[in-house]
């Protein structure tokens, strides 16, 4: 009767440990998950409030009639083209990004490049239109936006 007793306390210990130690863990794994998901949003919300552009000039080109519009990266995060959008008079616009230039004092003119760097302006020429648009918007990736009026006719 006394072996019973231990042999049944030990596996009943040995089951308490196992099980133990699996809800450990369980318990650190998703600690660690709830971690990295804080860190993630922490370094989102860095760059969103690192973000900021500004529409430098608009000129309306008359031969075809289209509008080139300067935008610089005015904030400490990196942009991409990928993540830029083109509205005229709230028309989203697409096939802008091939052509367009790239222009940062330290390295000149890049053509055909997907990042913007901070202090970098980007040069967007739209041709095609069939008047000159009332308004230009810049959106970029983290959420930030430049507007600008447009008062010249093509």
């Amino acid at each position: 009767m006394g072996f019973s007793v231990s042999g049944s306390l030990v596996v009943v210990l040995l089951g308490l440990f196992v099980a133990l130690s699996a809800f450990y863990g369980s318990v650190s794994n998703a600690g660690e998950r709830v971690a990295e998901a804080r860190d993630a949003a922490a370094d989102r919300a860095d760059r969103i409030a690192g973000a900021d552009i500004a529409i430098t000039g608009v000129d309306v080109l008359s031969d075809p009639c289209g509008v080139r519009v300067a935008v610089n990266n005015t904030g400490s995060t990196k942009l991409l083209l990928s993540d830029t959008d083109l509205l005229l008079d709230n028309g989203y616009r697409t096939g802008w990004a091939g052509a367009a230039v790239v222009d940062g004092t330290a390295n000149g003119s890049e053509p055909g490049t997907d990042l913007w760097l901070p202090g970098e302006r980007l040069t967007v020429e739209e041709t095609g239109l069939d008047a000159a648009p009332r308004s230009v918007k810049v959106v970029s990736g983290p959420g930030v936006a430049a507007t600008r009026e447009v008062t010249a006719a093509c």
